[in-house]
Parts: C-alpha cells; structure tokens; sequence
C-alpha cells in the first residue's frame, strides 16, 4: 500500500500525519455541507418530476445534471480549492456523476421494482450510499493533486 503521504495532495505532503487528518477532515466537512446543497436540489427535483409523472431514469437524469452543475463549481472552487475551471477536472467530474448515476439508478430499480418501494423513498435509501462514493473518488480522482 502507498504511503499516506503520495496519497495526499501536494499541498498536504510532507505534513504530520494528524495535521493531514485535520486538512482532509475540514475538506470532508465542506464537501458535505455541498453535498447537503446538491441533495436538495437532487431530490427536490427528482420528487417534482416523478409527482409530475416522469420516469423515475428521466427524473433522476435531469435531477443529477442540475445537483452536478451546482456540486462541480462549488467543490472545484471552495471545498478543493482547485482553481479556474479545466475541461480535464470536469471532465473527471462528470465522468464520477456519470458513474453514480448509474449506480443510483441500479438501487432505485432494485428498490422500486424489485422490493416495491416507493420512488421517493428509494431516492431517500440511495442517497446516502451514493454520496458517499461520490466524495471518495471525487477526492482521489477528480481533485487528486490539485487541491491547495
């Protein structure tokens, strides 16, 4: 396994094993409160439009594109520090949302068809895991490096 140091990104390298917790637990911290933004959004629309009567994939597509506009800029500029925008970090970043997505939708159908739970509530079962995911390979992939 790595060192813990190669791991981090450059700014934390070299620094104390605690201090580094500290910086990624701060970074941890401001991730979530973006992501408590982003699931509102997510989940706000993806209830509308199933209320509406859009299928539940559709809902969850138009959902996660407005909760990625919004988790891209904030995470890149504030949580990761990671500076202007560069088609190479979204690109990443997009590629990470567009593998949740699917990982979102596979537990909405297992939840919603399978099990027979409610859209909403299966929505509500997936989040957390889906989330979770998504700020661990956000951190090693998409801003891996070009934090500051």
């Amino acid at each position: 396994m790595p060192e813990p140091e190669l791991l981090a990104p450059r700014a934390v390298r070299g620094r104390p094993l605690p201090q580094v917790a500290r910086v990624e637990a701060h970074r941890a911290a401001k991730y979530a409160m973006v992501g408590v933004v982003n699931v509102v959004i997510d989940f706000a629309l993806y209830a509308l439009l199933v209320t509406l009567g859009v299928w539940y994939p559709i809902a969850k597509a138009l959902s996660l594109t407005a909760a990625t506009a919004n988790g891209y800029t904030w995470n890149r500029l504030w949580t990761f520090r990671a500076g202007p925008h560069q088609y190479p970090m979204l690109a990443r970043y997009v590629a990470v949302q567009a593998g949740c997505y699917v990982g979102n939708v596979a537990v909405l159908v297992l939840l919603i068809e399978v099990l027979d739970r409610s859209e909403i509530l299966a929505q509500a079962i997936a989040l957390p895991i889906i989330a979770g995911l998504s700020f661990v390979t956000q951190r090693l992939w998409t801003f891996r490096g070009l934090t500051r």
